[in-house]
């Protein structure tokens, strides 16, 4: 089953993004540097992408598997597999809108 990182590790990600991202910030500010902190965000992101790929994977077959089936089955992996997919989309989004407002605000705002 590979969709526990999706559903376990996604989360985690979007975690350490934020806080490697905000221990970034005083560096940033003080270097004028904002090279490093689009490099973190953009490295957790590929990485939540990554998890994500693989999950999307099982949860085709598994959306395949209800669609023949009428839209009912009893595996209770199926269910593990559409929600470890969109705990991994919910997470990559998460860090896309954490990243976003680095484009236009700088580090030493506020």
């Amino acid at each position: 089953m590979r969709t526990w990182p999706a559903l376990l590790a996604s989360p985690l990600l979007v975690l350490g993004d934020q806080s490697v991202a905000y221990a970034l910030a005083g560096w940033g500010c003080a270097h004028q540097n904002h090279g490093a902190l689009h490099a973190v965000h953009a490295a957790f992101l590929l990485a939540t992408l990554v998890i994500l790929a693989i999950s999307w994977r099982e949860s085709r077959q598994a959306l395949r598997r209800l669609r023949s089936d009428g839209g009912f089955t009893l595996e209770r992996i199926d269910f593990m597999d559409v929600m470890a997919t969109m705990v991994g989309l919910l997470s990559a989004a998460t860090i896309a809108a954490m990243w976003f407002p680095q484009w236009f605000l700088s580090p030493c705002y506020g």
